[in-house]
């Protein structure tokens, strides 16, 4: 009886006599018996007695490409009980060909029944030599011994069934190592077949497959920590093949190595690989998903885990529809990621999966287990990022209420949401898409709740939404003014279904009817919208029409009977529709200006006072004699009148008679208003209304006018008798008449401009610019009772900003520009570090409106320190400003400065040339 040490002296004499008959011999038919010898020591099927016992299957039957007929294509599918025949298809499951040289089979070197210890001694301490010693040899001359089937059955076949982690990690560090030649390209030819034929499936199924060690516990601790390095570095050459052969090959890469290819082929061997671990499992056999779990998370993490989870997540989703063993092994694969790629997968996953009930099939109760899924779940994923679908909060809160066990989750992940929403700070300093997204969750959460936890926590609810409804309503951004709104509207009607509900008045549109339809839980959209099944979905659309067309068909028909028995009738007339007839009355329209004060200041008559507001502009524009009299006396009362009749178009009425006001009265009218804006005795909207009518009142003034119509006093006085007949509307006139007779006899051998140049007009604001200017900012650091702009009333002193702008804007190419841009770029250093994103928005704007208007020589002459300045500011704002808004305005700044510095360059250096 032969001694264990003995038998591998034995083997290892029978290598290294290979070795070296390979590396002297020049005759191919002894280089091929040498190989033989050899090659009745792999192992002819990688599987475990475990894996042999399953059904009697041979699980571990080698998968190449197929070359044979059908016949043999359909056979093969019955190797792996439970595919189905489109999995089988995918995997394109045969058996390898047989020899086809005439060299015995087998080697005398050891009998049968050593054969299989000589199998295992060769694998575990000579193969990895063995085919180190092949790479070497690889030549052109060597290799060229070899006919292309002795190549393939004794040469390639070392590399593709033997231990594949060791063939694989041998061939990859060989490209690598070598420089461009035939035994590169032969490797990577290898690597490729290696890929083809599926030996990925045995080389990750081989690290799934638990041992009698392992199951016993006996592992000690080197070992464990020998086999986490041996892991690492198999994933580690596993992910980043692609790289490393791209870095190599450079252009002539081929196209299965490129990335999109590599990991989708991956993933079909991947799924290939469960499908075992599903039969292994039915059988009632351990099997470790740890391996899988941990390359599926490098893959992730590497970035590619949009290409591996459209491979896998339509299989999973059709797979454990109906089967407790796929669930169970989905969630102990994407739970079971080590914790640093844990987040890449989730990240990628709900974004991915169509439906919550298919995420809760995937993670079952992982998430009150793993501490770092709950923290992905209901914490960061909702709280510090933001996504753009929808379905990704859908599917977060959805897989939380999906389950009585998660549902405690919602509830927390709800009332932490809500404060944060509501922080007032929050509400400042993030953006709006951020704010947006933090809505959405709490609209779908709401949605989710129980009617037992909308009563018991009803009152926490509540409280925690009050502060942030008036967080919301006290931002100047109109949206997020919304956004509370909608949810404070939502939150109460859902959990005081029987009391009193909010009712905001906001504009309704598609992005708020879109945030009210996510109270609605999402609707299972069907595997077939997964899985891409068109063909069936057209079918049954196909029935389902026509059965719906016959079906209205009757409907309309008995309306139409309905209707017709119904107006059969002469006693229900329709009534007539007198929405639209001209109201009556009896109040005299006012026809001067004082009447129409008295109007206005009417108390007991309605008609009066709305007959006097829709005459009031009309009347201004009129210029009456004594306007310049009366103009502040009628601009007091317009600021301070209220719409105490609900007067239609109350609003605009009123704001376009004060600006007619101004326009035709601008040192009083201007005087009066700018100082009125600091009065005590305002509210907020008074202060605003003034604002506006400034605005509005220099933007007119600085627009020119047409002199044919300057002249309206004149056009309104009496028209003089003319001795000619008046003629009617789009008639004929005689100087037509002649104009065309003249024109039709005149001959013109050079045509001039074919309208006449414009007459230079006065710009009306240049004398009352200053105004309008100076007196609107000469106290903005004072604090009233009433206002505090640099304290609360920060959407004030935004605004103001924003009519400084507008007013110097207006007052462009006029002498006093220059002065009142020097004062708005200091007025704007002071501000410049303001906490309110509204106010630095305005702040910018200010700045572009100063640039636009000063001439760009005097920008860069007179006023060349405050732009230096104020570039430095915005730059600091494009870089670290945490408004996404302000950022993008700030870069806007900067390239209109920066343009205009240029153009002045320019034309200073064509001067020069010149």
């Amino acid at each position: 009886m032969m001694s264990d040490s003995d038998f591998k002296l034995r083997v290892r004499q029978v290598v290294n006599e290979v070795k070296n008959r390979l590396s002297t011999s020049k005759d191919p038919h002894e280089l091929c018996q040498q190989l033989q010898r050899l090659k009745c020591l792999l192992p002819s099927a990688q599987q475990t007695p475990d894996e042999r016992s399953v059904k009697g299957t041979d699980l571990n039957t080698k998968i190449v490409l197929s070359t044979e007929n059908d016949s043999n294509q359909s056979n093969s599918n019955e190797d792996l009980p439970g595919l189905t025949s489109d999995t089988a298809k995918l995997f394109d499951v045969t058996k390898l060909k047989p020899d086809r040289t005439g060299l015995p089979p087998s080697s005398n070197d050891f009998s049968e029944s050593e054969l299989s210890k000589a199998q295992e001694e060769f694998c575990n301490h000579h193969y990895i030599r063995f085919l180190e010693c092949l790479v070497d040899l690889m030549n052109l001359e060597w290799c060229g011994r070899f006919d292309v089937i002795q190549r393939r059955d004794y040469l390639d076949v070392f590399f593709l069934r033997g231990v594949p982690q060791d063939a694989f990690l041998v061939l990859l560090s060989a490209v690598i190592q070598s420089s461009p030649s035939f035994k590169q390209n032969k490797c990577v030819s290898l690597l490729e077949d290696f890929l083809l034929t599926h030996c990925m499936v045995s080389m990750v199924w081989s690290q799934c497959c638990i041992t009698s060690s392992d199951e016993k516990g006996a592992c000690s601790s080197s070992s464990v920590a020998r086999q986490k390095m041996e892991w690492n570095q198999l994933i580690n050459m596993m992910v980043t093949l692609p790289d490393r052969i791209a870095s190599k090959m450079k252009d002539k890469c081929r196209d299965i190595f490129y990335p999109k290819q590599y990991f989708t082929v991956l993933g079909k061997e991947i799924l290939h690989v469960l499908y075992k671990v599903h039969l292994q499992l039915k059988a009632t056999k351990d099997c470790s998903l740890v391996f899988a779990s941990q390359l599926i998370g490098r893959i992730c993490v590497s970035g590619h885990a949009d290409i591996l989870f459209a491979v896998l997540l339509p299989h999973f989703a059709k797979l454990t529809k109906d089967d407790f063993i796929w669930s169970r092994i989905c969630t102990r694969l994407i739970a079971g990621t080590p914790e640093r790629s844990l987040e890449s997968v989730m990240h990628c996953m709900v974004q991915q999966i169509p439906w919550y009930g298919v995420m809760s099939r995937l993670l079952g109760d992982a998430v009150l287990a793993n501490r770092q899924l709950d923290y992905l779940l209901t914490n960061k994923f909702l709280l510090h990022r933001y996504y753009q679908q929808d379905i990704v909060p859908q599917n977060i809160i959805g897989y939380l209420a999906d389950s009585p066990n998660r549902h405690h989750l919602l509830v927390k992940t709800l009332k932490t949401v809500l404060e944060v929403w509501g922080d007032g700070s929050a509400v400042k300093h993030t953006s709006y898409d951020q704010q947006l997204y933090l809505t959405k969750v709490i609209l779908i959460s709401i949605g989710h709740l129980t009617d037992r936890e909308r009563k018991d926590n009803k009152n926490d609810l509540m409280l925690k939404l009050m502060p942030g409804v008036q967080s919301h309503i006290n931002s100047p951004i109109i949206k997020v003014r919304r956004l509370g709104m909608i949810v404070a509207e939502a939150l109460t009607k859902t959990v005081q279904a029987d009391g009193p509900k909010l009712a905001f008045e906001y504009e309704k549109d598609a992005e708020s009817e879109k945030l009210m339809g996510l109270l609605v839980p999402a609707e299972d959209p069907g595997i077939q919208s997964l899985t891409k099944n068109m063909e069936e979905i057209s079918v049954d659309m196909a029935d389902t029409g026509s059965v719906t067309m016959d079906t209205s068909n009757t409907s309309d028909n008995g309306k139409c009977s309905q209707q017709g028995e119904e107006l059969d009738s002469d006693d229900d007339l329709e009534p007539y529709d007198m929405t639209y007839d001209p109201k009556v009355t009896q109040v005299k329209t006012p026809m001067y200006i004082r009447d129409c004060m008295e109007g206005l200041l009417s108390r007991d008559n309605p008609d009066l006072f709305e007959s006097s507001l829709k005459v009031c502009e009309q009347l201004i524009r009129a210029e009456p004699d004594d306007l310049q009299d009366v103009c502040v006396e009628v601009t007091k009362i317009l600021l301070h009148l209220d719409n105490n009749y609900d007067t239609d178009n109350f609003t605009a009425l009123r704001h376009n008679a004060m600006i007619s006001l101004a326009v035709l009265c601008p040192v009083q009218v201007s005087q009066y208003l700018t100082t009125e804006f600091y009065d005590r005795n305002y509210s907020i909207r008074h202060r605003l209304d003034v604002l506006e009518v400034l605005a509005s009142a220099a933007q007119e003034l600085s627009q020119p006018t047409d002199n044919s119509s300057s002249s309206s006093a004149t056009s309104r006085r009496p028209k003089e008798l003319s001795p000619l007949p008046v003629d009617l509307p789009g008639s004929e006139t005689w100087r037509d008449i002649v104009q065309k007779r003249i024109e039709s006899k005149t001959r013109r051998f050079a045509k001039g401009s074919s309208k006449p140049l414009p007459k230079p007009v006065a710009n009306r604001f240049a004398s009352v610019a200053g105004y309008f200017f100076f007196p609107l900012m000469n106290r903005y650091d004072s604090k009233l009772n009433t206002m505090d702009m640099l304290g609360e009333d920060f959407l004030l002193l935004g605004r103001m900003l924003y009519t400084l702008g507008v007013v110097i804007h207006a007052a462009q190419n006029t002498t006093a520009c220059r002065q009142m841009a020097s004062s708005l770029l200091e007025f704007i250093w002071v501000l410049r570090y303001h906490t309110e994103p509204f106010v630095r928005q305005a702040l910018l704007f200010a700045v572009s409106m100063v640039i636009l208007s000063v001439p760009s020589h005097m920008l860069v002459s007179d006023l060349q320190d405050e732009l230096l300045e104020c570039k430095l500011w915005i730059e600091d704002i494009v870089e670290s400003d945490p408004d996404n808004e302000c950022k993008r305005l700030a870069a806007q700044t900067l390239v209109l400065m920066q343009s205009s510095v240029k153009k002045e360059l320019n034309m200073a250096s064509t001067d020069n040339t010149t």
